[in-house]
């Protein structure tokens, strides 16, 4: 075998050299040719040493060009049917998930960095100049070939490998939780935008029915049937109505510049109620989420991942061995005056000053770390899971109990205005019962809106929110 390689080697150096060797009256332009410039000397051909370096040596990597920026998605109206398309669009185009997405590239790439520690090594060396002795010039170029193999490590680089791989899932795992945020995030703000429409809507139709009132209620004022009581008492209920208004105005504009932030472009107007979704309770719920959470898969993959990057150093410790040759020669006589080499190298470090012992007590308490921030994650989420559930539960409750509420104001509200009629209410009991029934009915909405966050925040708990839209990493 050793003579195999060596024969390799001498006819990959004999090739090389065999068009660098010249004789004494060529050697004045053997150091012109090698320093040839081909933007002043075109029509000179070029040394064939070079043309064999460009043709199978050359390792240079072209830059790749950075797409920045990204087109602006184009959406469809935001109704129940497109919902999926437009968080999928929303999702993509998201600053911190395209960020995501180029971490998992580069965890991918790096795969081959370190496995290719386990390929044969392969480098050339020529070494071109001019020797001056007794006044007389002398031109003359060396190349050499070294190839080195490693044999065994006792698994130091296959445990890196497999390091990196699991690296390279928890990319993905870390995308798909920041595509998950965003996914979240952007449900929430399409309730809340949609619930400000609502609210805002509420309010305009309170005022357009109590401004006629609150002017009959002046007019009985100027007329001496009516007190100043009466007319503060009004005067009171219809500022409630505008204060609430105002407010109502300048949340849906925070709502909206939220909006356009994750759907940009987006149209505002054509934003449509959304469903509650079904989810799961108690215990179940709880199964569920352990089962299918990213950020308790992405704290496995991590362990996984500090464990063979231990398993590594410890392999480290332990000799390891590689074959090595190489074959050096002149441009002249490349055959007589070669030298080569093949053997095999054992390196074993005796004492290192307990650098490596150091790294290694060092990941044993990252992996127990690791381990118990497993834990903390478990009750975070387990946390988080029952605020979600009880909100839940709370928020269906209230909206039920409005329900009857709103019933009952609206009743309320037709009954006064009957018996205005008739001199058994005063007109400042109907603009108190329209002042009551808008605030019910908000009150719903709210309840309504708090029920639908809720539903979708156990759903990304225990489904997860992007497997639904379609949204993967790669």
């Amino acid at each position: 075998m050793q003579i195999i390689i060596k024969n390799i080697l001498v006819f990959f150096i004999i090739v090389f050299l065999s068009s660098c060797q010249t004789n004494r009256k060529d050697n004045s332009n053997l150091i012109s040719q090698l320093f040839n410039n081909d933007s002043q000397k075109s029509d000179i051909k070029q040394p064939f040493w070079k043309t064999l370096l460009d043709k199978n040596f050359s390792n240079v990597m072209e830059d790749e060009p950075l797409n920045i920026l990204v087109n602006k998605p184009k959406f469809k109206k935001f109704s129940q049917k497109n919902s999926k398309y437009n968080l999928r669009s929303a999702v993509n185009y998201h600053p911190s998930v395209r960020s995501a997405l180029s971490n998992v590239k580069a965890s991918k790439l790096a795969i081959n960095t370190v496995e290719s520690g386990k390929k044969t090594q392969i480098s050339f060396q020529a070494l071109g100049g001019i020797t001056r002795d007794n006044s007389s010039n002398t031109a003359g170029a060396v190349g050499s070939i070294n190839l080195s193999k490693l044999l065994y490590d006792f698994g130091a680089i296959d445990y890196t490998v497999l390091s990196q791989k699991e690296k390279y899932q928890l990319s993905k795992v870390q995308a798909e939780i920041q595509a998950e945020t965003i996914a979240l995030r952007a449900y929430e703000i399409l309730i809340n935008l949609n619930r400000q429409n609502k609210i805002l809507e509420v309010y305009d139709r309170g005022l357009s029915l109590a401004e006629p009132i609150l002017g009959q209620i002046k007019n009985i004022s100027l007329s001496g049937l009516s007190d100043k009581a009466m007319i503060l008492k009004a005067q009171q209920d219809y500022s409630k109505l505008v204060v609430s208004n105002t407010r109502s105005v300048a949340e849906k504009k925070a709502a909206k510049a939220l909006f356009l932030e994750i759907f940009p472009g987006g149209d505002v107007n054509s934003v449509e109620d959304l469903k509650t979704r079904n989810v799961l309770l108690g215990k179940n719920a709880i199964n569920q989420m352990l089962k299918k959470s990213a950020v308790i898969k992405a704290q496995d993959l991590l362990i996984s991942s500090l464990m063979n990057d231990y398993k590594t150093l410890k392999a480290q410790k332990k000799a390891n061995v590689t074959m090595n040759a190489g074959i050096s020669a002149p441009a002249e006589d490349t055959i007589d005056e070669s030298t080569g080499n093949v053997g095999i190298l054992v390196n074993y470090v005796f004492n290192d000053g307990g650098r490596l012992d150091s790294q290694i007590e060092a990941f044993k308490a990252k992996i127990k770390e690791a381990k118990q921030q497993k834990l903390t994650i478990q009750n975070e989420l387990e946390s988080q899971l029952n605020v979600a559930i009880e909100t839940y539960i709370g928020a269906k409750e209230t909206y039920m109990a409005t329900l009857d509420l709103v019933n009952l104001s609206t009743d309320v509200r037709d009954t006064s205005k009957d018996q205005l009629v008739s001199g058994r209410s005063k007109i400042q009991d109907v603009l108190n019962a329209e002042v009551t029934l808008a605030e019910n009915i908000i009150q719903q909405i709210n309840a309504e809106a708090e029920l639908k966050i809720s539903s979708y925040r156990i759903r990304a708990l225990t489904h997860g929110l992007t497997n639904e839209i379609g949204w993967k990493a790669y």
